[in-house]
């Protein structure tokens, strides 16, 4: 395809509207406005159209790379990964992902093996389902969490597993557990009132014999949502309220079945530990930015607590009990790094982690809640290291999935970090061949994500490309992970310096990151691309439109991209907590400075590739179809806009075929774009 050929492209048009809104003396023109209505029939005929044009683009110019891709991507290596497991007498319930993009929920034994997948013959076949769980005293009950396509939020099935007959679907629910009874399903849900930005959250529970719904609890303020949890032993349940991504209140359940405040007045995150010789312990970063560990008693309040492990250098993400022990999983430079303690926050030892640079997690979604056993099954991986499963019994450390083979050889993993204009120094990860210098045209994909208090890790496979980081490697190529500011990383203030006012940071970061690695002789811009979704779509699309002269290829993933009127979504008031309220004069004035949508130029722009789903509960597809229109509008360069609209994408890449379909065209983009192929 030569540059003429490309100039030449023929986007759909979009009848523009004479729209506009005035806001605090601004006024904001919006041709594209009409393409919010995600089922009018013009919006449903020009989204055909553009997935027209996007299969055109391939079938025209890159057909044999894209069915190539296609083939190598079918015979690709697959060990399948184990999330969220839910532990059993016999076993552990467990998600299963598969090659294609879908989930399989399955049984396995104590030795790690698959025995049976459920049978969800009495669920709707448009619920995705995602996790097991199991009553603690009747067999016979189970619940099972998943997904509706087009749902805003998670749904609950409880199910009577003997008559294989579903009892009740709960549907709008962010948390949920059982009762010590095993015969009642606690949970929380939220109605949200985008136009006064407020989302209300409560706790409910079901009743499984009675067949029903009692509330226990309503939260007024505005919050995100409410997680339960409850010791081993169901001793106690506790609701984890986050007013943002930072701040937690905790209350606790009375005996009568009301909820009194623990925490209430303190600032910081708060979360559940587990109960041991008569103290509950949390992990909290109030007065603690990188975490620490307190213990109360059940009639004391979180102003009453001890401090059991103070904070440390390293960020404390996470912890739990096993057999008397405090496991807890810290993040050196991002990085895991797994200390075992006694309750009295005395060191026993470091866990032998497969790798210095590697992730290390609880795989389990019960850990927090009612539980048979103590042991403890973590997952890890590394940028060399594919998905594992270990266990940890208290004592020894052993690995559980086959697919924990030797990592590939040849491959070097270097951390390195840049000051951002600031002078805040950014950690990112550098994955190359062995031994490789700086040649100034190496073909390089950068990744990030930077938000919502949400550490990135380093991982075998990017999960917004599908893209196992060996098989990019081993073609002479080199892949950059950003630890970029608003992740959890460094505690509170690393959080902090990338949201609501100051999420421009997230953006310099990657920039600076970027400019120092082409400087160095690395790479150059025509051979940088950069990928990311959802928060990190909203990153793609603001670095595109900030230093388009820096990147060779754009894909951005179900993206966030009209940072004001955002608000009117389901979820605007709980993104209001992360990104600032656009009805407020001050943020209303900074979010415009950067919102991608709105700072589109006519001016030339790398190749982009953007994705959404019809079926989004998380971002609208809007997000991603206005910013392609108006690229597409604007473009006065010669490199491609394509939009892939999934019409029963939900916030992901799709699933089966339109899965492979996706990240075949995504990928074949990326190697098109740098032209890889001639690295």
């Amino acid at each position: 395809m030569n540059r003429q050929e490309e100039n030449m492209m023929n986007y759909p048009k979009w009848e523009p509207a004479d729209w506009t809104e005035t806001r605090f003396s601004v006024t904001m023109k919006d041709e594209n406005i009409g393409l919010e209505q995600a089922r009018d029939p013009k919006v449903l005929a020009w989204v055909r159209e553009e997935n027209k044009t996007t299969d055109q683009f391939f079938d025209q110019h890159l057909k044999a790379a894209l069915e190539k891709k296609k083939a190598e991507l079918r015979r690709r290596p697959f060990h399948p990964s184990y999330s969220a497991l839910t532990q059993t007498e016999e076993g552990y319930w467990a998600c299963r992902s598969n090659a294609d993009g879908t989930r399989t929920l399955v049984l396995l034994n104590t030795d790690f093996q698959e025995t049976a997948s459920a049978d969800l013959s009495m669920i709707d076949s448009t619920i995705t389902v995602f996790t097991a769980n199991p009553s603690p005293k009747r067999p016979e009950l189970i619940y099972y969490t998943g997904l509706q396509d087009g749902a805003d939020r998670p749904c609950v099935l409880v199910v009577n597993c003997r008559e294989g007959r579903l009892i009740r679907k709960l549907d709008g629910i962010f948390s949920s557990l059982w009762d010590v009874s095993g015969s009642r399903i606690l949970y929380s849900d939220a109605d949200a009132d985008p136009k006064a930005g407020v989302n209300v959250n409560h706790i409910r529970s079901y009743d499984c014999d009675r067949d029903q719904i009692t509330t226990h609890f309503d939260y007024q303020d505005n919050a995100v949502l409410i997680r339960l949890a409850c010791s081993a032993q169901g001793e106690e349940v506790i609701a984890e309220i986050m007013e943002n991504y930072e701040d937690t209140v905790i209350f606790r359940m009375r005996q009568d079945g009301g909820f009194e405040p623990v925490s209430v007045g303190m600032k910081g995150a708060f979360s559940y530990v587990g109960f041991w010789q008569g103290k509950h312990f949390y992990l909290t970063q109030q007065d603690a930015p990188l975490g620490r560990i307190v213990s109360l008693g059940s009639d004391q309040t979180m102003q009453q607590a001890t401090t059991v492990i103070a904070q440390s250098e390293m960020k404390l993400e996470d912890a739990v009990f096993c057999k008397g022990q405090l496991v807890l999983f810290y993040l050196k430079d991002a990085a895991s790094l797994i200390r075992i303690c006694t309750p009295q926050g005395e060191l026993i030892r470091d866990l032998e982690l497969p790798c210095a640079y590697g992730a290390c997690t609880l795989a389990m979604q019960n850990a927090h809640a009612i539980r048979p056993t103590e042991d403890l099954i973590l997952s890890f991986e590394s940028f060399i290291h594919e998905p594992m499963c270990l266990k940890y019994d208290g004592e020894t450390l052993s690995v559980l999935t086959s697919s924990a083979a030797q990592p590939p050889q040849g491959i070097e993993v270097r951390q390195i970090f840049t000051e951002a204009p600031d002078g805040v120094r950014i950690p990112a990860f550098m994955v190359m061949p062995q031994g490789w210098t700086p040649r100034g045209d190496t073909p390089t994909l950068m990744y990030g994500y930077g938000g919502y208090n949400n550490a990135v890790l380093p991982s075998y496979n990017n999960p917004f490309v599908d893209l196992d980081i060996v098989d990019w490697v081993k073609q002479g190529r080199i892949y950059v992970s950003i630890n970029l500011r608003g992740g959890s990383e460094y505690g509170t203030p690393w959080h902090l310096g990338g949201c609501r006012e100051n999420k421009k940071n997230c953006f310099t970061d990657f920039i600076a990151t970027a400019q120092r690695i082409q400087r160095e002789g690395w790479t150059c811009p025509e051979k940088t691309a950069i990928c990311g979704g959802s928060n990190g779509g909203l990153l793609m699309c603001a670095l595109l439109t900030m230093r388009p002269d820096l990147w060779g290829c754009v894909i951005a993933s179900v993206p966030h991209t009209d940072m004001i009127r955002f608000r009117n979504d389901d979820r605007g008031p709980m993104y209001i907590t992360e990104y600032g309220d656009p009805m407020d004069p001050k943020m209303f004035e900074y979010m415009l400075s950067y919102s991608p949508y709105h700072n589109i130029q006519q001016i030339a722009y790398p190749a982009v590739y953007i994705q959404t789903g019809e079926c989004d509960n998380n971002v609208p597809p809007y997000h991603g179809k206005k910013m392609a229109a108006r690229l597409q509008q604007c473009q006065r360069g010669d490199r491609p806009v394509l939009l892939r609209v999934l019409a029963l994408g939900s916030h992901d890449r799709g699933k089966g075929e339109a899965h492979l379909q996706t990240i075949s065209e995504m990928q074949s983009f990326i190697e098109w774009a740098l032209q890889a192929d001639e690295a």
